[in-house]
């Protein structure tokens, strides 16, 4: 059978290079748009840069602004029959959008869903875990209407509560964080909450950056330092510390170093 392959010179550089730009500018576009999504919907500040919204839009954006422009550059030749091309270049598409779905799948079940206090701190749960237990995210919203969600988790006080609790960390293998059972509205808890704050002198003190951060949020929120409640938010790539009033509303955030 004859090979019409055979017959096709190699395409010059310039067609090849024309037609992958082109690629890279409509790849472009979309990485735009799913950056607009990640930031303002999955992963709102400060989580984009603590909970690894970076980390996922570099997947995402090496898939969409990478992968799809070279094998155009590689595979283009416009002397090929209109037929094989276009066949060509939509596996290449279908290719680029399978490998890019995947990589906002992940980054969209990572996104966290929770900040939940626990003794002493709080901890971002991201949407993963609460699909892994099968419960609706929607469930959440009885706790808190904020997204994400701010919610207490209660340590049992009496011994048969304690026992229940133990039984459900060997069961699901899970910190108590992540486990519905223990969730409670944070407003319920304020008090016990607001004796938990750190020392935020001693770490502005050690820490220039940080110190003014504090300054712009205390001028946007025109409040004085001493007058709010500083809790720690652990997170998986940079912890956070998140200032609240006496009224436990969140005002703002301060960024730490990034975890080494």
């Amino acid at each position: 059978m004859h090979d019409n392959n055979q017959s096709i010179s190699p395409a010059p550089l310039k067609p090849r290079l024309m037609a992958a730009g082109l690629h890279f500018l409509l790849s472009l576009s979309i990485a735009g748009l799913l950056l607009f999504i990640i930031i303002t919907l999955w992963y709102p500040q400060p989580h984009f840069s603590a909970s690894g919204g970076w980390q996922g839009l570099t997947i995402v954006a090496l898939v969409d602004l990478v992968l799809g422009p070279c094998l155009t550059l590689i595979v283009y030749n416009p002397q090929k029959p209109k037929k094989l091309l276009v066949t060509d270049l939509s596996l290449i598409v279908l290719l680029q959008m399978a490998a890019l779905a995947y990589g906002v799948h992940a980054v969209y079940t990572q996104r966290p869903a929770a900040l939940v206090f626990w003794e002493s701190k709080f901890y971002t749960v991201p949407a993963t875990v609460f699909d892994q237990q099968d419960i609706p995210l929607a469930k959440l919203k009885t706790f808190s209407a904020q997204q994400p969600a701010l919610i207490y988790a209660e340590k049992p006080r009496d011994v048969e509560g304690l026992n229940a609790m133990l039984d459900m960390l060997k069961t699901r293998r899970r910190p108590p964080f992540q486990l519905l059972e223990l969730y409670r509205p944070l407003e319920d808890y304020k008090a016990d909450i607001a004796t938990q704050g750190i020392d935020i002198k001693e770490v502005v003190s050690v820490n220039v950056d940080m110190a003014q951060q504090l300054q712009t949020v205390l001028a946007e929120t025109q409040t004085r330092q001493a007058d709010n409640v500083y809790l720690i938010l652990e997170s998986k790539y940079q912890n956070i510390i998140l200032v609240f009033n006496s009224d436990m509303q969140l005002l703002g955030f301060l960024k730490a170093p990034y975890k080494q």
